[in-house]
């Protein structure tokens, strides 16, 4: 009580410029919204709204998700996301997926104690699960429970989902029993994707997770940067709203209140930041809206933005017939390996949204069963900007006799040994041999047109077979494949530039 004294008298002197904006009765109404999540394109808001409904098993009052679409800078009117999703019973809470195609989100049931039930007869495992449904054209899929170990006895809900789409942070009461729940006993946890499904999860540790009450998570797209509501770091009382850095080393950094007047004497939470690191949404119950809690926006100040993150957007599709493809999407940081976002295009329409750090050299692959991967190496700033952001349409090509570039296999100056950063790119060729076992394939080298002729022919040939060793010790028949070099005898370009020599410095896969 003392500490939140101090707090509050000094962020009562050090007041900040925050003027929150509400964002309008497209979303705002008489009645209660909150916990909004919106795409890393800033286009699309889901939020939580409490509406009136005679269905509802307890009372006349229910939880349902809703969706606005930004327009000309303007929200438009909220409609409910789905009849696939919204019961009469309570569903709220949403997180998107880093390229919008998948939620998570909280049902609750209210049925007896062993008989759960969370509206359409979804089955569960506590008063509140977390459930998952994914974007096919214009409609959700019907929800799936995550299921243990993420759902338990315990009440799980307010997930927040990786950008990368490897860890699942959320909110969990460890009071089972609902008739004795106390609110103040919930703490902030996370679990993490593995080959054999989600980790056990764990909590955060203790400078973030406190004996009172943590809610409200949000894990930006940058990976590292952790918003959350508490009652037990020092504050301007009830709830307020926090950040927390991850350190090089994994840790938490002790958590910095957002201060006055973002944080007041009653409860915030609901902090949802942009992609971007320059907005923030949050609920309210403030002067001047349009009744209970309302979403705002507000502009950050700087010693509490993220790390900046931008998006790329497109559509894959068949180069010959132009119909939509599902692609798988790999983003990989190309001096660590490291997997930045992994995703599947839309199943309608084929549309993708990754998001993209603020990085040099990055490695993109796109592949579908029956057509030839792609694969591409680029930074930023090679990127068609558009006021929707960066764009690239991928056309993609069905398996057939031609010849490919791989433009992430790298070798070192004069040598045949594989980098590192060559090991994605392999893995896709792998795959997609394994995928479609009936075609042979040739491998070659080819280089510029400094040095010998003769060195670089057997330079040249030398790397294609090391392409094709690794894919033979991968499992993939030798009989199937084949290896050339030819030298610089086949350049694409002149070789009057630097940038012309580096194009022709390739390796090339035949299908035969």
């Amino acid at each position: 009580m003392i500490e939140n004294c101090v707090f509050a008298l000094k962020a009562l002197e050090n007041k900040s410029d925050l003027e929150p904006i509400n964002l309008g009765d497209g979303v705002n109404s008489a009645m209660p919204e909150y916990f909004p999540s919106v795409t890393a394109d800033d286009s699309t808001l889901l939020f939580t709204r409490m509406i009136n409904d005679e269905r509802a098993p307890v009372g006349t009052k229910q939880e349902d998700i809703f969706v606005s679409q930004r327009v000309d800078d303007q929200w438009t009117d909220g409609f409910s996301i789905s009849d696939n999703i919204n019961s009469s019973y309570n569903e709220g809470a949403p997180t998107f997926s880093s390229d919008g195609q998948y939620i998570i989100f909280v049902g609750c049931e209210t049925g007896a104690k062993g008989d759960y039930e969370y509206g359409y007869g979804r089955k569960g495992y506590g008063s509140c699960d977390l459930f998952y449904s994914q974007k096919i054209g214009d409609e959700w899929s019907s929800p799936v429970n995550l299921g243990p170990p993420i759902n338990s006895r315990h009440w799980e809900t307010q997930p927040s989902f990786s950008s990368d789409g490897k860890t699942l942070y959320f909110v969990r009461g460890l009071t089972y029993d609902r008739q004795r729940r106390n609110p103040d006993d919930q703490d902030i946890f996370y679990s993490e994707i593995t080959p054999d499904g989600w980790s056990k999860p764990k909590t955060l540790p203790k400078n973030i997770n406190t004996p009172f009450r943590e809610e409200s998570v949000q894990i930006h797209p940058d990976g590292k940067t952790l918003y959350f509501s508490s009652n037990g770091h020092p504050g301007m009382g009830g709830l307020d709203i926090f950040m927390s850095r991850k350190q090089v080393d994994g840790s938490w950094s002790n958590p910095i209140n957002l201060g006055y007047p973002l944080n007041t004497y009653v409860d915030e939470n609901s902090l949802l930041v942009s992609s971007d690191g320059e907005l923030g949404y949050f609920a309210s119950n403030r002067e001047g809206g349009y009744g209970s809690l309302d979403i705002y926006s507000f502009k950050l100040d700087s010693n509490v933005m993220p790390l900046p993150i931008t998006f790329l957007k497109g559509l894959t599709y068949d180069e010959e017939t132009n119909k939509p493809i599902p692609a798988h999407f790999q983003l990989t940081a190309l001096n660590t390996g490291n997997v930045i976002s992994e995703i599947n295009a839309n199943q309608g329409d084929g549309s993708f949204l990754i998001t993209l750090p603020q990085q040099n050299d990055l490695a993109f692959h796109a592949e579908y069963e029956g057509y030839v991967l792609v694969s591409k190496n680029f930074t930023i700033d090679q990127l068609e900007l558009t006021e929707e952001g960066y764009l690239l349409d991928i056309p993609m090509s069905k398996i057939k006799p031609g010849t490919f570039v791989l433009e992430n296999i790298f070798f070192e100056v004069n040598k045949f040994e594989l980098q590192l950063a060559s090991i994605t790119e392999l893995e896709k060729v792998y795959k997609m041999l394994d995928l479609n076992k009936d075609i042979e394939v040739e491998i070659s080298g080819h280089t510029d047109s400094d040095g010998n002729d003769q060195d670089n022919m057997v330079l040249s040939e030398n790397r294609a077979q090391a392409v094709v060793d690794w894919l033979v010790e991968k499992g993939i028949s030798s009989s199937r494949l084949s290896f050339k070099g030819y030298g610089e005898t086949k350049p694409i370009v002149d070789n009057s530039s630097k940038e012309n020599k580096a194009k022709n410095r390739r390796t090339e896969l035949t299908i035969k």
